[in-house]
């Protein structure tokens, strides 16, 4: 990450600090803020981006989906950050090559006076070390002739629009009323300090002061402003908001919700000239006629033009203009539909399975005690998925029929999108079609799943969100609930944390239009490094170990350790959770490994448990 100059520095741009790729995926993208060890930086728009120094990664099924949402209908390809290979000098190129960020919150704290003021008064300076960019900080100059460090003031204000600002502290400590001075804001501790909202701000100018605790509380006007529209991300207002104002503290997890779509790699056609020219058709497209095909091969065999074509040197040049021209008579442009598992699950389900590079998996036999309940089961020894960064939200996390609320990753629409790919291994698992629908009639009838959706009206209707969309089927509950029961067994056995395993659910009723059904699980390593491909996870799939740890799952599943709280929770109960006997200490699970927010999760839909022994799907 570099930060835009400020103060003395004498450098074009300064480099303050480090993400991971993945991580811009799902935790540190644009508009998000980062912690930093003096600093609390929020990451630019992708218009800020060097494009120079980004690759492009390939995956055209995931286009037509991206298409669907609000401001991505131009995008063409996917690129991932700017990075240049690191030298021994902190003075070259690389340094200055990554994310732009810019400092936020704007107001900061004197370590040693409390005094309070934005950036943009003076009163402090940056300073950021070269050769140790870690201990980049702000300053207060001249405060009792020594240079304490400046720390952010960890409070914020945001709306559910996206929309991100500064709090309002001269207004707050004012309680909107103009000051009878010059104001001039401290920030200390207040009390016992024991919560962080313990703290005080007061304006020697006036002597007016207030307790922080008053804005945090619900139901009492705390006298902060409408929102103002800002993006800071973007260095814009959007002018006037409808939306109103919530203090929020630097670092809360609601601060910013990724919006992303991802795609599996899988063989789309057969033969490896024919997969090969898929996969690199957005460039193949444009080549018109065999000799433009031939000059470029002879490019590429000198060592010039894309490296990424290197493969068609080792096919006849006649061969794979065949293929090219034959596919653009059968114009099999990138996939328009928004659909993106259902190849993916035919490919999974398919008797022979398709294979290629990214994409390795092989049929195993069922557990024995599990020949009734479960059906198509498959080890995945190698997979590929790319994840696109379309927007993000604050408050609330992304949920269907919201698209108004993702902000904007970028002041100028561009025709790319940020990415990341991960390779890794999986277990694939799919309940009998039959079965599932008999489990199925029976729980549409039951109390505990009519909550579930009356649940989801109120809690959709409470954020101004049409009530009608959204419910859950019957079917994703009970996926959802196994999924996340197998995925923390999982962890205890393979020897991945929890974080690295990530759930993909293929989910789709029998009478649903968009194509045939589904019901079925993927479990697969997340990380982007060595840790997704150490081979832990798949050996999990062969038969007798797969069975140990599925009914180690079931067994752990029938009693909390919360319970019978947690057996007794129904969606309807007072407050903001979707799901019934789901908790921590039995279900939940890291938000970069869950689809759903861990929403829409009951345990009684696995299990028999306390006070429920007819819902479960596993006797």
């Amino acid at each position: 990450m570099t930060s835009p100059p400020s103060g003395r520095t004498r450098y074009k741009s300064t480099r303050v600090g480090g993400i991971r790729p993945s991580q811009m995926i799902h935790a540190y993208g644009p508009g998000a803020l980062v912690d930093l060890p003096q600093l609390s930086v929020i990451l630019s728009g992708v218009d800020g981006w060097d494009i120079n120094h980004t690759e492009r990664l390939i995956e055209p099924r995931l286009i037509g989906a991206v298409r669907e949402l609000p401001g991505c209908h131009g995008v063409a390809e996917f690129r991932t950050p700017p990075w240049e290979e690191e030298t021994t000098s902190p003075f070259d190129s690389w340094a200055r090559t990554g994310l732009p960020v810019y400092p936020f919150p704007r107001w900061l704290r004197c370590t040693r006076c409390n005094l309070l003021a934005p950036v943009d008064r003076q009163r402090f300076q940056i300073e950021v070390p070269v050769y140790r960019p870690d201990r980049a900080r702000y300053f207060h100059d001249k405060c009792h002739n020594r240079r304490p460090s400046a720390v952010p003031a960890r409070f914020l204000v945001a709306c559910p629009a996206g929309h991100l600002d500064d709090f309002p502290w001269e207004v707050y400590v004012h309680a909107g009323e103009p000051c009878s001075g010059v104001p001039i804001l401290e920030l200390e501790e207040a009390g016992k300090a024991s919560r962080a909202t313990d703290v005080r701000v007061t304006c020697k100018g006036c002597g007016a002061q207030r307790h922080l605790q008053e804005a945090f509380n619900v139901g009492t006007s705390n006298s902060l402003p409408l929102c103002r529209g800002r993006h800071p991300h973007l260095q814009r207002f959007d002018g006037e908001c409808d939306q109103p104002t919530r203090p929020l503290l630097l670092g809360a997890s609601n601060a910013w919700f990724p919006v992303y779509r991802s795609a599996l790699t899988i063989p789309t056609v057969t033969g490896e000239i024919e997969q090969a020219v898929a996969d690199h058709w957005d460039v193949l497209k444009n080549i018109e006629d065999s000799a433009s095909l031939f000059a470029l091969i002879r490019f590429i065999a000198i060592g010039a033009g894309e490296k990424r074509l290197q493969w068609m040197l080792n096919f006849d040049p006649e061969d794979v203009w065949a293929t090219i021209a034959g596919r653009r008579s059968g114009s099999d442009e990138e996939a328009s539909t928004a659909d993106l598992r259902g190849p993916e699950w035919e490919a999974f389900t398919a008797a022979i399975p398709p294979k290629s590079p990214d994409f390795s998996v092989r049929g195993l036999g069922v557990p024995d005690g599990f020949e009734g309940t479960l059906g198509h089961y498959v080890a995945v020894d190698r997979l590929r998925e790319v994840q696109a960064l379309c927007g993000f939200t604050r408050i609330d996390g992304p949920n269907a029929g919201e698209a108004a609320r993702i902000a904007p990753i970028w002041e100028t629409p561009q025709r790319w999108l940020p990415a990341a790919e991960v390779r890794g291994e999986g277990i694939l698992i799919t309940l009998p079609e039959a079965l599932i629908e008999k489990w199925e009639t029976a729980y549409r009838d039951s109390d505990h799943f009519r909550d579930l959706r009356q649940g989801t009206r109120t809690w959709r209707a409470r954020r101004g969100l049409d009530p009608s969309e959204g419910a859950p089927i019957a079917r994703f509950v009970l996926l959802h609930t196994i999924s996340h029961l197998l995925m923390r067994q999982v962890a205890l056995e393979c020897g991945y944390s929890a974080a690295s395993i990530r759930e993909r659910l293929y989910c789709r009723e029998a009478d649903d239009p968009e194509g045939p059904s589904m019901a079925g699980i993927l479990l697969y390593t997340a990380a982007p490094d060595s840790e997704g491909t150490l081979g832990g996870l798949v050996a999990l799939a062969e038969p007798a170990r797969l069975g140990a740890v599925l009914r180690d799952a079931l067994d752990r599943a029938r009693l909390c350790s919360t319970d019978p709280m947690c057996a007794s929770h129904r969606a309807v109960d007072p407050g903001d959770s979707l799901h019934n006997a789901a908790c921590h200490a039995c279900l939940f699970a890291p938000e970069t490994s869950c689809e759903a927010g861990n929403r829409q999760l009951d345990r009684g839909t696995a299990v028999p448990i306390l006070g429920r022994q007819h819902d479960s799907y596993f006797q």
